[in-house]
């Protein structure tokens, strides 16, 4: 698959490039990064480079995972990152702790599900974080997901080891509106940055 561009209202969907390793660098050091992400932990900059140059090209290339960097519309610097692994339909995201609260992955994630539908026969795409992280929660709730349990999820802690995971799912033919359900925000009052994201 060639990677392509995606556009919304205040956001453009791009490649990541060799000048956003520093800030992928910047942002992935944030500790919440190592508590609910599954990027690897210590975050060193080699890590950004192999990100850009590798993971993500590569992903493209066999068509096994989209990529995106999330940036505001016509604008180059780096927000965050948003993709979906083709098997499967699992999406994933982050975005830079400057940049949170102000509705943007909801808008890059909606785009990125318009497009896996549009572009693929997945039936569905799916969607999971570590139990207690949500922001993640809610991004997901916003974009129309429907919760569908805690438990063990699909995919597994760096070590190898199973993560106690919230998922959800949204179907080809579902609306996009908020569905009932989803866990009270209480049971973690913690803000952080998100699901797995397709792993810098």
């Amino acid at each position: 698959m060639s990677p392509f561009v995606l556009e919304t209202a205040r956001l453009t969907l791009d490649q990541p490039t060799d000048a956003d390793v520093d800030a992928i660098a910047r942002y992935c050091v944030e500790p919440v990064f190592e508590r609910f992400m599954l990027t690897p932990w210590p975050y060193r900059r080699e890590d950004a480079v192999g990100f850009v140059n590798g993971y993500v090209p590569d992903g493209w290339a066999d068509d096994s995972e989209w990529t995106w960097a999330i940036r505001g519309r016509g604008t180059a610097p780096l927000l965050g990152v948003v993709g979906v692994r083709r098997k499967g339909g699992m999406v994933g995201y982050w975005l830079g702790a400057e940049f949170r609260g102000r509705g943007i992955l909801p808008e890059a994630l909606a785009a990125v599900i318009n497009a896996v539908f549009a572009r693929t026969d997945l039936d569905r795409v799916r969607w999971e974080c570590t139990y207690g992280n949500v922001a993640s929660m809610r991004v997901a709730s916003k974009t129309g997901f429907r919760f569908t349990g805690a438990q063990t999820g699909l995919l597994p802690n760096r070590d190898g080891s199973p993560i106690h995971a919230w998922t959800g799912e949204l179907l080809r033919t579902d609306d996009r509106s908020e569905k009932d359900g989803w866990p009270e925000a209480e049971v973690a009052q913690e803000e952080v940055p998100t699901s797995w994201s397709s792993r810098p």
